[in-house]
């Protein structure tokens, strides 16, 4: 690959990360009319699309994608999201073009949910495969949490204070979903939302309360901050929760 292509394939990930639909487009149309085979080129087109509103294009690249890549997990569990789109109304992540997520996703629980920035975030590219709504796993390894998408990609790693607030929850008996929040090129942030409080927990909040300046003012600040965390044992089984 010459580097005029590799530039703009980076200039394609940026456009996508930093939501700019329209320059993605172009630029991985561009990417496409070079390199038709070019699967990650593909899937992205498509994910513009489906931001963009445009769910039968979105639907026609998954396809191609998955002529080269019958196998191709992102396809496939893209074009399954575009399928329940279909006569849901509510399910939907896209209205009239623009990127909308159900309310209730993201809805600020007091004392239930938490939206913490990620340490050691994975590279920009593995990052534009993912969305905000995604839900993604809890891998605990050595008494650490180390976040992942729904095919085992690693996304980032929990702060040491919540990663050791969190783990004293679920070993209590506490359940939570995670969701992606918010992305930026070097930076994830994730809702921790509480799904269930065990009796041990009963009159204990999961988190203290945020107000909602304190959330706009964590995102806003600390996304692109990449803080370094202690690596962890690769010989210790791991756990996803």
């Amino acid at each position: 690959m010459d580097n005029s292509s590799s530039n703009l394939i980076q200039l394609a990930i940026d456009a996508a990360l930093d939501s700019r639909w329209e320059e993605a487009l172009k630029l991985n149309r561009q990417i496409i009319k070079v390199d038709p085979q070019n699967l990650d080129a593909l899937n992205r087109q498509a994910r513009v699309h489906m931001e963009m509103g445009k769910f039968n294009l979105a639907k026609k690249y998954y396809s191609e994608a998955l002529k080269i890549d019958p196998y191709n997990p992102i396809a496939i569990k893209n074009l399954k999201i575009l399928k329940s789109f279909k006569g849901n109304g509510d399910s939907g992540l896209i209205h009239n073009g623009i990127s909308k997520l159900s309310a209730s996703l993201f809805l600020q629980e007091p004392g239930k949910t938490k939206i913490v920035n990620l340490l050691k975030v994975a590279e920009p590219q593995k990052l534009s495969k993912a969305f905000c709504g995604m839900k993604v796993n809890m891998i605990i390894k050595n008494r650490k949490i180390t976040i992942t998408d729904e095919f085992d990609n690693y996304l980032g790693v929990m702060p040491d204070d919540i990663n050791y607030h969190l783990l004293k929850l679920l070993k209590g008996g506490n359940k939570y979903d995670l969701f992606i929040k918010a992305i930026k090129v070097n930076g994830l942030a994730v809702l921790i939302k509480e799904t269930y409080r065990s009796k041990k927990f009963k009159n204990q909040p999961s988190f203290l309360e945020n107000s909602t300046a304190t959330l706009a003012t964590e995102i806003l600040t600390n996304l692109d901050q990449n803080e370094s965390d202690d690596e962890t044992d690769e010989n210790e089984e791991e756990q996803v929760v």
